[in-house]
């Protein structure tokens, strides 16, 4: 952490910040400057309380934070890549995975269908979503525990690996014996109880960038669950909310970038809710690829048009393999350009 005084700070002022440092147990270092005195404070900006309140004392003009606000998931503390492995298969450290199925299960015919369509095209984890948080109370909320059932039943049938998002504590219970991974939605991305609560479980996590959050937050949500024993961990951008309504969201491929630099977690990108539309659901998820994504989270339904939920944006799961087709030339160049960067 670094506090810088106004440039009318006298010795005095100085001398009082440096005490108010040390009392907080920090190190200060003074370095003067033709116009500032700066104040460097040397200790764990994680593990002490913080300097924040120092902004408020008359001689400080700033005090800036220089470690993270996250520790557990950055690569000073992980430098290598991590790897992530769900109902076997793998994501991270050059493996690209496509996720895919429906916004919701509507009904135990809509999501095996979908299921089954969806796995004859390669898809190995399956989108399953018992609950789902609407922003109007009135739009469709998902069959619940009717859903669980539906997903307990299609798993004996088919083997399929699931994942499902979890809005509350109970869910995590009820959906803890079928779902293989479970969501945070960008509704609860920082729903830190839910968070601790997810953790506890043990189970892999694909964590939502929140629809207004900024990469350090993301990040620090995800440190959240590995404080809490959570060690799976899969980041997933889905788009920041915006003015421009041309896109549903307004997709950060800077911030998966960013993520990517700064993180060792795997990241994927969900191309669906970035755009809104079917039509752009491939070149977003061509880009996602060249940009660095682990991976693509895509919605798929075997009845679009009348889809309960989402019906724009959800590509026909009978033909998700023509999708797939498409997205090839991407796939492998993103699996060859990652492989050579870990040489």
């Amino acid at each position: 952490m670094i506090i810088v005084l106004k440039p009318q700070s006298t010795d005095a002022d100085v001398q009082a910040v440096c005490d108010l440092v040390s009392s907080l147990r920090y190190q200060p270092r003074i370095i003067r400057g033709v116009e500032h005195t700066v104040v460097a404070c040397i200790g764990d900006e994680l593990g002490n309380r913080s300097l924040e309140a120092l902004r408020n004392l008359p001689a400080v003009d700033t005090v800036i934070p220089i470690q993270h606000r996250y520790k557990l998931v950055s690569r000073e503390y992980h430098p290598a890549d991590s790897v992530v492995t769900v109902g076997g298969v793998r994501i991270g450290n050059g493996e690209i995975v496509v996720i895919a199925g429906p916004c919701a299960i509507e009904s135990a015919d809509q999501f095996r269908t979908a299921v089954r369509h969806l796995m004859a095209a390669g898809v190995r984890l399956i989108r399953g979503m018992p609950f789902k948080p609407r922003t109007s109370p009135y739009d469709f909320q998902g069959l619940r525990d009717e859903g669980v059932r539906i997903l307990r039943d299609v798993k004996a049938e088919t083997g399929a690996a699931f994942v499902s998002e979890v809005m509350g504590p109970a869910h995590v219970e009820a959906l803890a014996d079928v779902t293989d991974m479970y969501q945070i939605g960008a509704r609860n991305a920082q729903n830190y109880d839910l968070l601790e609560n997810v953790a506890a479980a043990r189970k892999p996590v694909l964590l939502k960038r929140g629809m207004a959050s900024t990469v350090e937050e993301w990040l620090a949500a995800a440190e959240y669950l590995l404080v809490n024993g959570c060690t799976q961990v899969v980041l997933c951008e889905r788009g920041l909310r915006s003015f421009d309504r041309s896109v549903r969201n307004v997709l950060d491929l800077g911030g998966v970038a960013v993520a990517k630099a700064e993180s060792h977690l795997p990241v994927l990108v969900d191309p669906s809710h970035a755009a809104g539309k079917r039509a752009l659901v491939l070149p977003l998820a061509c880009a996602a690829l060249g940009a660095g994504a682990d991976g693509l989270i895509v919605e798929a339904h075997p009845d679009p048009v009348n889809a309960f939920s989402d019906a724009a944006q959800q590509i026909d799961s009978a033909r998700f393999g023509e999708f797939l087709a498409e997205l090839r030339p991407w796939l492998e160049l993103a699996a060859a350009r990652k492989k050579a960067q870990a040489k």
